[in-house]
This record gives structure tokens, C-alpha cells and sequence, in this order.
């Protein structure tokens, strides 16, 4: 096979947001999957297809993990690199893109192992690509464009969640990323993860639980202002 395209090469990681992931069904009509076939078939420049539709996506998930733009572009680079490295192991049982996120998620894991000594904080901001308006709101309903006080409090909460989703242990942590931060159906959710559904929701219940006992100080604090 010839090398896969490099991100950085037209699109870009920077072009404007899309939904987490493209809809495909994985079925024989999955145009990922066939895809996949041609370039099985020799047809390896359109690789590049699959980097355009996932690029982003592949780029937003790393940051939350990481939550540095660099090592996000290099982990998402490694994982599309990786991805066409094996892709005669994809066997179209799940869709292309849930086996992507997977590869992206161990690249992840192996790099956090590898900075274990050093205090993780993962990222809830906005992933680039993405505007203030298209960002997700940590807190709904709380409208803070009229009050800078209220803002920085929202914001102090907001780091000290993610501080919190950063002490997770990596199951948890990776599902509350996949479908609380990333909206990512409990179905895919489990592909990702190569579990079954109940033990996503199990991860997600004690992901929950944790971050309710660490914030709730600071939520009773909060509410004595």
C-alpha cells in the first residue's frame, strides 16, 4: 500500500465543524465500506475520502482526551496512519468510523500511560473547527453574556469538571467522553469499546456517581454566592 495522506493536505483539521461522525450503517450499502474494499483493491488514493470525513471527528475526540491541539493532531494522525496500516483487519462487522475511534481512543490511552506522572486535565472547550455558537454548553440554561462574574464562576466549574473527568479511571473516562462530551450513541459507544451496552451504562452510572461527589462542594459553595 502507499502511505496514507498526511492531515495537514487539503480540508484540513480546521475546515468548518461537522457532527462527531458521519452517518453510515455499516451494511453492504456503507459507502465507508466500500470504499474500504476499493482500496483493498489497490485504489489506496482514496484513503483520502475516509481522511476528509473523519478527520475532524478523529481530531475533536484526541483533544478532549489530551487536551493540547499538538499532541491532538499527532494522535489523530497516528491513529488514520494505524488505521490504514490495518485496514485489511476490518472486517465491516461495525461500522468504519466506530473502528477508527477505537484506534484513536488506544492511541490515546498509550499516550496519557505514557504522561501518567503528570496531572491530566482533559479538554471540554471547543474543538478547533468549532465556533462559540456551535460550542456545547456546559451549563444550560445559564446565560452569562450580561454578567462577567457569573462567567468566570461558570468557568471555574467548568475546569474543575474537567480536572475531575481526568481523575476517572479510562473505562469511565472514555465513555463519559464518547457519549456525555461527544453525544456518541450508547450502541457505538459500546463498538468503541468493545463491550456490551450494560457495561457502558455501568461505566457511565460510576462516571457520574464520581463527578457528583467531587463537584458537589463546589456546586454548594456556588450556591451560597
Amino acid at each position: 500500500m502507499a502511505p496514507p495522506p498526511d492531515l495537514s493536505t487539503e480540508g484540513g483539521l480546521c475546515e468548518a465543524r461537522r457532527p462527531f461522525g458521519p452517518k453510515s450503517g455499516g451494511g453492504v450499502d456503507d459507502p465507508d465500506r466500500q470504499i474500504v474494499e476499493a482500496i483493498l483493491q489497490g485504489d489506496t488514493e482514496r484513503y483520502s475520502e475516509l481522511v476528509h470525513q473523519y478527520q475532524l471527528a478523529a481530531w475533536r475526540l484526541a483533544f478532549s482526551f489530551v487536551g493540547n491541539l499538538e499532541d491532538a493532531r499527532e494522535l489523530a494522525q497516528n491513529a488514520f496512519v494505524n488505521a490504514f496500516r490495518s485496514l485489511s483487519r476490518f472486517r465491516g462487522r461495525s461500522k468504519f468510523s466506530t473502528w477508527l475511534y477505537r484506534i484513536v481512543s488506544n492511541e490515546c490511552k498509550d499516550f496519557l500511560r505514557r504522561k501518567a506522572r503528570e496531572p491530566v486535565m482533559v479538554s471540554l472547550e471547543a474543538a478547533p473547527g468549532e465556533s462559540d455558537r456551535d460550542a456545547p454548553e456546559l451549563f444550560e440554561g445559564a446565560d452569562t453574556r450580561g454578567d462577567p462574574r457569573q462567567s468566570a464562576s461558570n468557568r471555574e466549574l467548568a475546569e474543575k469538571l474537567a480536572r475531575a473527568i481526568g481523575r476517572l479511571p479510562m473505562k469511565q473516562r472514555l465513555a463519559f467522553l464518547l457519549h456525555t462530551v461527544h453525544g456518541m450513541p450508547l450502541e457505538e459507544v459500546s463498538g468503541v469499546m468493545s463491550c456490551r451496552v450494560g457495561t457502558v451504562k455501568a461505566h457511565l452510572f460510576r462516571a457520574s456517581e464520581s463527578l457528583r461527589l467531587f463537584l458537589e462542594p463546589a456546586l454548594a459553595e456556588e450556591t451560597r454566592r
